[in-house]
């Protein structure tokens, strides 16, 4: 999710709960957060976290950092497992339902404060209604 040129990290579980979010600038690189406030041992991410150096920065850290390979990409086929990609699937379901449901990515807000405001408020509703149903 973006806005005013900024960018929200989310930490999603496979379940669809919410456990923790990041605001960093659009323009600074998904890579250079990543493992900074990470709850578990074993994450899954995007193609924007696709780096060796990454990857191995973090299992320093205890950390096992799952991406998709590109299509293109040496034995893409075998790595990319259905399974996985299903959860992956969850995840971004997560930040479809947050817009459908609220229209996070179209903020009504004059400042950054008003902003987060306006994200921990959806976050807080969308907890509502995930315990809910």
């Amino acid at each position: 999710m973006w806005s005013y040129g900024l960018r929200v990290h989310l930490a999603v579980t496979e379940s669809g709960y919410i456990l923790d979010y990041l605001v960093t600038l659009a323009y600074s690189g998904s890579r250079r957060i990543a493992g900074d406030r990470v709850p578990y041992s074993r994450i899954l991410g995007d193609l924007g976290y696709l780096s060796k150096e990454l990857k191995e920065r973090l299992e320093a850290k205890g950390i096992h950092l799952w991406t998709p390979l590109c299509k293109n990409m040496e034995s893409a086929d075998e790595h990319n497992n259905p399974a996985i990609l299903a959860i992956r699937r969850t995840i971004e379901i997560r930040i479809f339902v947050l817009n459908a449901m609220f229209d996070i990515e179209h903020p009504i807000v004059r400042s950054l404060a008003g902003w987060q405001l306006e994200i921990e408020q959806v976050l807080l509703a969308y907890h509502l209604e995930f315990f809910i149903n």
